[in-house]
């Protein structure tokens, strides 16, 4: 025992390799990153590669969310609308649809938030609230952006040519055009911040996080992208705002963070609605709100 007492013990490597890197690949030099690290390089998914990490909740607690949240969320945001038009404070009926569609992103950051982190005590870190880097935040969504509105014009100008009327992209913003002053302000607000905070994080930020690590990053684009485009209920933008869809997702696996694919979002609602105010036919499909 004495003998014992005094030899000196090595810690138990081999646990402590496993639980960093339970495949037992380790590089002879730098250590293993744990598999749960956000900043892991991109691997063998290729250009659907993730740095979110896994996340805590399920795919379950995805469909708990949106099944009690998303009808209160629509059911509360049209009866504001009505509530807001029969009042003296709200005159103009577009803006009182406006502002009772505030309850619906309310509802989608909600939903995720208590069944995402605070159901499973994680940080907002696993919403992707990380911090980046400059190019992330600024180039990468520029380039996101352009090439989803190339992709939505030309989309636009072929069904267009090809007679297809149904799926011209089209969203019947005419009457928010009509706004002026600071009902203009507060549309910009809504419809250009706020609904895109919202759907990126319930779409990218929980739903896409929970895809992940059951079916990988390109198919959990696909499925996420395909639920974010039938959700806006509109024929004509279902291509035109899948195809978005996919590029906010590769925009939140490759970053690691949901602060770019916001960016991304509110500068293609802004825009649609800066369009709104230019006297020429402009195509409404890359309005994502």
């Amino acid at each position: 025992m004495e003998g014992n007492l005094g030899e000196e013990r090595k810690p138990d490597e081999s646990r402590s390799d496993i639980a960093a890197n339970p495949q037992g690949d380790c590089p002879p030099q730098g250590g293993c990153r744990p598999e749960h690290s956000h900043t892991e390089p991109i691997g063998a998914q290729g250009l659907f590669g993730s740095r979110i990490g896994t996340v805590p909740w399920s795919l379950w607690d995805v469909v708990n969310a949106s099944v009690l949240f998303l009808p209160i969320g629509v059911a509360g945001s049209l009866v504001l609308g009505l509530v807001l038009a029969r009042t003296v404070f709200v005159a103009d009926k577009t803006l009182a649809v406006v502002l009772g569609s505030t309850l619906l992103p309310i509802a989608l950051i909600g939903g995720a938030w208590i069944f995402g982190p605070l159901r499973h005590k994680s940080s907002s870190d696993s919403l992707g609230f990380r911090r980046t880097s400059l190019w992330a935040a600024s180039w990468l969504p520029t380039v996101t952006l352009a090439i989803g509105l190339s992709v939505t014009a030309v989309y636009a100008l072929l069904v267009e040519a090809l007679g297809i009327d149904i799926l011209v992209p089209d969203q019947n913003l005419e009457e928010i055009a009509a706004l002026d002053g600071i009902a203009r302000a507060q549309t910009f607000a809504i419809v250009g911040v706020l609904a895109p905070f919202a759907e990126e994080v319930f779409f990218r930020g929980f739903l896409l996080a929970a895809l992940v690590p059951k079916i990988g990053g390109l198919r959990g684009a696909v499925v996420s992208s395909s639920v974010f485009s039938a959700a806006h209920l509109n024929v004509g933008t279902l291509f035109p705002i899948f195809v978005m869809g996919m590029l906010l997702a590769w925009l939140y696996l490759r970053t690691g963070s949901i602060w770019p694919p916001v960016a991304a979002h509110a500068a293609q609602n802004l825009l649609a609605l800066i369009f709104l105010e230019i006297p020429i036919d402009a195509p409404t499909a890359i309005l994502q709100a």
